[in-house]
């Protein structure tokens, strides 16, 4: 805290125009239990911030987005990210939780970026994908006939993804 007390609060707590001071509770001799250890949501559950798990997860994110930024088309994407998946032990762990926590993936990353076509949703974006319509550009370069041999893609729906109809 910033300058000397001014005042304190019922409790003994200094304070100041800046601020106030936040007494450190130390549990070693109380009865209550120690605060609990931060921890960050991931896909597969709270995972303690600062611990190895979170430095490998971390780690195997930056290479995931490296790939996603570098690497020319989907194919290959997918062929790098399956390389990354088991380039060390930590990248087998990881990918092994991500798989455990979402089947799909990666193909799941790639699927969701469909939702961005107006009026797809996330069963819609995974029709589109297992048709073979990996991304939006492939989708909008199908021909209307390709698009409507999707189970539940009707022209309602060719319509919205095409912007209201096709110039």
């Amino acid at each position: 805290m910033v300058g000397p007390a001014e005042g304190h609060l019922p409790d003994g707590t200094g304070f100041n125009p800046y601020g106030c001071w936040v007494p450190v509770i130390d549990y070693s001799n109380s009865i209550l239990p120690p605060s609990t250890v931060a921890t960050r949501a991931t896909e597969w559950g709270p995972v303690r911030i600062g611990s190895e798990e979170e430095r490998d997860l971390v780690s195997f994110l930056k290479s995931f987005r490296y790939i996603l930024l570098t690497a020319e088309g989907l194919d290959q994407k997918l062929s790098e990210l399956k390389a990354l998946s088991t380039s060390t032990p930590e990248n087998r762990k990881v990918w092994g939780k991500l798989r455990k926590a979402d089947p799909l993936f990666p193909d799941s990353f790639f699927i969701s970026a469909l939702e961005s076509l107006p009026g797809v949703g996330a069963v819609m974006a995974q029709k589109l994908y297992q048709a073979g319509f990996r991304t939006v550009e492939e989708v909008q370069a199908a021909s209307d006939g390709e698009l409507l041999a999707i189970p539940g893609l009707g022209k309602g729906l060719l319509a919205k993804v095409r912007g209201g109809g096709r110039p």
